[in-house]
């Protein structure tokens, strides 16, 4: 869904419609970005313990921390929405009889439009900071298991070559035995 640039304007106020996309959507994308980083917390967590120090598995509950404050958030955005939604019903229902609807208080309409703002606002610095704080405990944590597997790298090149070291040591023991038991035997009376 794209991004609605505009809010249209109805006879006496924003198109119901347009609001209930608009937050509709900021909901949609906002819960995308908490099950985005629920899984990314969810594979770090299932990495062996060997491929991951203690600061990144920190760093992944601080992340499960901050799902859960954005899930928090969620509720409290949809518990507005819902609040909002009911409000454009009673502001779209139809006069009662002698009620002029020119009437209607121009400040009602304007509050609603000033908290939309908000909410949207808010909406998009939360999701802008929650991805520069994501991004930056991310390229952290990358160059930390980029720097573990390094050293794993290092260490298995090392047991390889002692390894190596152990299977010439071997043969040539092996060679001594064999050169030895063939010399008893070639004296044996």
């Amino acid at each position: 869904m794209d991004t609605p640039r505009n809010f249209r304007s109805a006879f006496h106020g924003f198109n119901r419609e347009d609001v209930v996309h608009y937050l509709e959507y900021i909901n949609a994308k906002h819960t995308a970005q908490v099950n985005q980083l629920t899984a990314e917390a969810e594979q770090l967590r299932s990495r062996p313990a060997q491929e991951v120090n203690e600061d990144a598995w920190l760093q992944v509950e601080a992340l499960q921390t901050r799902c859960d404050d954005l899930a928090a958030q969620l509720e409290a955005a949809q518990a507005e929405n819902a609040r909002l939604q009911a409000r454009c019903q009673v502001l779209e229902a139809p006069p009662e009889s002698g009620e002029d609807p020119a009437e209607k208080p121009a400040e009602q309409e304007l509050d609603i439009y000033r908290r939309a703002q908000r909410t949207e606002r808010e909406a998009r610095e939360r999701a802008e900071l929650t991805y520069f704080q994501v991004n930056g405990v991310l390229t952290e944590a990358t160059a930390k298991i980029d720097g573990i597997a390094a050293e794993i790298t290092q260490q298995t090149d090392a047991v390889m070559s002692q390894i190596t070291q152990l299977q010439v040591a071997v043969s040539g023991s092996k060679r001594a035995l064999q050169d030895a038991a063939n010399m008893m035997n070639a004296i044996r009376p």
